[in-house]
């Protein structure tokens, strides 16, 4: 029997989350093959997170530390007092003394799911980056201890295809190096990571993977909430909250009904919003952004929202319906590409750009901060007069990138088996 604990998930609800979860499930399982294997996930989104997985869902520091306040501030401040403190008493008592003490604010059962772990492998993602420094750095705190916890209590601790940075201050640099160099290794999604992880001299493995959003497979709604097609080009759109500064926000959204305007005038085009992340409770729902654009068209654009809870495999079906897509949140644009579709992609951090690289369109990013109108509307217009060829190239580079996102399965199961984790490729 292997245990694995994946850490550090947010919510299904987030479809780009859920499917790296899904996907690090599908490679974990398809590398430990021929073994009797158990999975758990610990999750920001429990409980509801427990309907949404095949395995067992227990909670996260994220989700405990919500149950104390909303408020962020009061979240820290728990998170410090509390939650820190007696988890690395509860695993430095269990680890040496075998002596199971009683733990305050639902940290038993957490800390039973990391001592029954035979490994733990923190979720991919992008979450180990900064904005700010005082709070950055203690939510920076959360993310760490999530997976190193499985340090205190002395098991083998892998970061399953991350993204890293940016990092706001020095002080939080030295923290994430600090973390880094006790795990067993470091999977990287994108190069820009790699080369920052690189210029660490870390004195572990870091090895360049794909993400595991890559590894999903489609399925159409049972109740397809597409309506019938009412014009010559579907373009899919993705938006979402991401500024701090309401000013840079409102300039983000303004480039978007000037572009989706212009566009139109161009095109027998019908826009379909769809969104990607609907955590309305966490403050991180897509559909905000997206009926706010909405209420400014004023009906000069043929555009609705797809207001649907659908699974991550549904969405990418729904992407591939498109003619092409506009995305903001990146796992759309993954969501969109392994279907064959076209996308100009909208970069909020360096992972989009890394993941576009991958694929070999680096040249239809444009970045969220400094958004054009004209700027994106001339991209979009290329990237439908050289649809065919970018169809081709996601032909040719799409198997490439599947396998390195196996790969990432087979690099832990082949070195928490004691064998070459290099050719433990050839056992899949």
């Amino acid at each position: 029997m292997v245990r694995i604990l994946i850490t550090n998930a947010y919510s299904a609800r987030n479809r780009g989350d859920g499917a790296i979860v899904s996907g690090m499930m599908k490679s974990l399982a398809r590398a430990f093959a021929g073994t009797d294997l158990e999975m758990t996930i610990s999750s920001a989104d429990h409980p509801a997170d427990r309907e949404r997985y095949p395995v067992p869902v227990v909670p996260s520091f994220h989700s405990l530390m919500a149950r104390v306040s909303g408020r962020g501030s009061l979240q820290g401040l728990f998170f410090l007092a509390v939650l820190l403190p007696f988890s690395v008493i509860g695993a430095l008592c269990r680890r040496f003394l075998r002596l199971a003490v009683p733990l305050p604010a639902g940290l038993g059962p957490l800390l039973e799911a990391y001592a029954h772990a035979d490994l733990v492998v923190a979720a991919g993602g992008g979450y180990l980056y900064t904005t700010a420094r005082r709070r950055g750095t203690v939510m920076l705190l959360v993310h760490l201890h999530s997976f190193m916890l499985g340090k205190a209590l002395g098991k083998p601790v892998y970061l399953y295809a991350q993204s890293i940075g940016p990092l706001a201050d020095p002080a939080q640099v030295r923290l994430v190096r600090a973390a880094l160099r006790r795990v067993r290794f470091v999977e990287l999604r994108e190069t820009s990571s790699l080369r920052l992880t690189q210029s660490w001299a870390l004195p572990v493995p870091a090895h360049h993977v794909a993400d595991a959003a890559f590894l999903l497979q489609p399925a159409e709604p049972s109740h397809n909430p597409l309506p019938p097609r009412s014009r010559a080009l579907r373009t899919g759109v993705t938006v979402r909250s991401w500024f701090r500064k309401a000013e840079l926000q409102a300039r983000y959204e303004d480039s978007m009904v000037r572009f989706l305007r212009m566009f139109a005038e161009r095109h027998d085009a019908e826009v379909i919003f769809l969104p990607q992340v609907t955590v309305d409770d966490r403050g991180d729902d897509d559909r905000q952004a997206a009926r706010r654009i909405l209420g400014r068209l004023h009906g000069t654009v043929d555009a609705r929202l797809l207001d649907a809870e659908l699974t991550p495999q549904e969405l990418q079906w729904l992407c591939g319906q498109m003619d092409c897509l506009v995305g903001t949140r990146m796992h759309s644009n993954i969501f969109a590409l392994t279907m064959g579709v076209p996308v100009v992609a909208i970069a909020y951090q360096p992972k989009t750009l890394g993941i576009m690289e991958q694929l070999g369109l680096a040249g239809f990013v444009l970045a969220m901060e400094d958004l054009d109108a004209e700027a994106l509307l001339e991209l979009v217009e290329r990237l439908l007069s050289d649809s065919a060829t970018i169809r081709e190239t996601l032909a040719s580079t799409l198997p490439r990138v599947r396998q390195e996102a196996w790969r990432a399965g087979r690099l832990i199961a082949g070195d928490f088996l004691g064998h070459d984790a290099e050719a433990a490729e050839d056992l899949a």
